[in-house]
């Protein structure tokens, strides 16, 4: 399952107004921190435990305008590694998730293989991220250190949406959220500097690895 954990800015984008009201899909968050929420995982109602493997998968998202272009910027809360995207409609959580998902894979596989990962391994792993991910959920709830991360992300895009052009195709948003992954992190839950897109692969096939023991 997706959690998608959503800044003030991000909240802002997924809410319209209709007749009058403002109108979102997010749902109360189950905890006050991501932390609390990976120690004691609690899902929607209507979500079938089983079919997700009992798995959440915390991302931080955020929305950022440039040059009247907004971007929705997702962050995984335990690999730091960010997923920008060029936003859809207002309010459309389903055009967000058409357009994260096949950048997801597209960044797994890209540095899966740069990485030396057996092309039969990345398939497995993203066949097993389409068998337990069946759902998400959206939460207004956000992470100052993540936040944090999301900041110097958005600099470098903005950087580059000024310097050398704007990012609108999906080919350019891949090259720039693999960039954007090479740079070294920290994070109060790892004794030392990781990189993104080392935890990002590290992690996927991990997971997939764990899974497939536990059947």
């Amino acid at each position: 399952m997706l959690v998608f954990n959503c800044t003030k800015a991000a909240v802002e984008f997924f809410t319209v107004t209709r007749q009058g009201q403002k109108v979102s899909d997010l749902e109360p968050a189950p905890h006050k921190t991501i932390a609390e929420s990976i120690e004691t995982p609690v899902f929607p109602n209507g979500v079938d435990t089983d079919n997700n493997g009992e798995f959440q998968w915390q991302w931080v998202l955020h929305c950022v305008s440039i040059k009247r272009k907004r971007y929705l910027m997702a962050m995984d809360y335990q690999s730091r590694f960010c997923i920008t995207v060029l936003a859809g409609k207002k309010g459309d959580i389903y055009q967000f998730l058409n357009t994260f998902e096949p950048m997801l894979k597209a960044c797994f596989h890209s540095l899966a293989n740069e990485s030396g990962v057996d092309t039969v391994e990345v398939e497995n792993c993203v066949d097993h991220y389409d068998r337990e991910v069946n759902d998400c959920a959206f939460y207004p709830r956000s992470d100052r250190s993540v936040q944090a991360h999301l900041n110097d992300v958005h600099w470098h895009l903005e950087r580059h949406c000024y310097e050398d052009g704007m990012l609108l195709e999906d080919v350019d948003l891949l090259g720039f959220n693999l960039f954007s992954g090479q740079f070294p992190r920290n994070s109060k839950h790892k004794k030392e500097h990781f990189f993104p897109n080392e935890e990002f692969v590290n992690q996927w096939q991990q997971w997939a690895l764990k899974r497939r023991f536990s059947r």
